[in-house]
């Protein structure tokens, strides 16, 4: 594929809500890690916010996202590629075309799988006190003042402006602008005590 599509496939996997790292993407998109963050850059150029899951376990995804496709599954793609061996042996004048149907058609279908990994919370099952003060101020736009334990194990006061609380791998985060980092970072729960609201 040329540098557009591999941008637009980037893209769609990305609008999965699924979080990715580079290598991931590099893998799926068959392109080198040098060009995703090449990608990423071009796409927040052309205004499509990018979030960065920073840490080991880390990587790209986007906040707002949403674009659904019609379902497709792995028994279309079987009978697609029967019809393709059919058309192969007939000498199908338009094979290349077909292929190439079949090819963008594998990648909807994989970007439809990959949305059950990693979801945003609209409706859910956590009824703690954290969870209702970070919605109310999601719904609000209020900032709140935090205490936030860091990496070394120790308690960090912060300013943040909660944008969006989501689940991945059955721990709850809250995404938020910091007024201390200047930027967009990523709170878990579970080392997050809210102070002031």
């Amino acid at each position: 594929m040329g540098k557009i599509s591999n941008v637009l496939v980037m893209f769609n996997y990305l609008n999965t809500g699924n979080k990715y790292s580079v290598k991931e993407l590099s893998q799926k998109i068959g392109v080198s890690e040098r060009m995703i963050r090449y990608y990423k850059a071009e796409l927040e150029t052309a205004g499509v916010p990018i979030e960065t899951f920073m840490g080991p376990n880390g990587g790209y995804f986007m906040i707002n996202s949403g674009n659904y496709y019609n379902q497709l599954n792995k028994y279309d793609i079987d009978l697609l590629n029967n019809v393709y061996i059919e058309l192969s042996n007939n000498n199908y004048i338009y094979l290349d075309k077909f292929n190439n149907l079949i090819d963008r058609i594998k990648y909807m279908v994989d970007i439809e799988n990959e949305k059950s990994k990693y979801f945003s919370l609209k409706d859910t099952e956590n009824e703690s006190d954290i969870f209702n003060i970070l919605n109310v101020a999601i719904l609000n736009k209020t900032k709140l003042v935090i205490l936030y334990k860091n990496l070394n194990q120790e308690w960090q006061q912060r300013t943040i402006h909660p944008l969006q609380i989501f689940k991945f791998q059955n721990k709850y985060y809250v995404t938020s602008y910091c007024e201390l980092r200047n930027d967009i970072r990523h709170f878990d729960f579970e080392r997050l005590k809210i102070i002031k609201t």
